[in-house]
């Protein structure tokens, strides 16, 4: 996997491959499980934190 098309630094892309042999897994399928991952926990509706409070409008 070449480092250019994912552009991580020469560490980052040695624990990835070692983190993939360890899973079994190549190290692209691991990549974009943890990119859909990462994703999926951004994208994630989140309750409002705090007191609501409701609008009024002005009579």
């Amino acid at each position: 996997m070449p480092i250019e098309e994912i552009g991580l630094d020469q560490g980052l892309m040695e624990q990835l491959e070692r983190e993939a042999m360890r899973r079994g897994v190549s190290p692209e399928a691991l990549a974009s499980e943890l990119i859909r991952r990462e994703l999926a926990n951004r994208t994630k509706p989140r309750s409002p934190r705090g007191a609501v409070t409701p609008f009024h409008r002005r009579a």
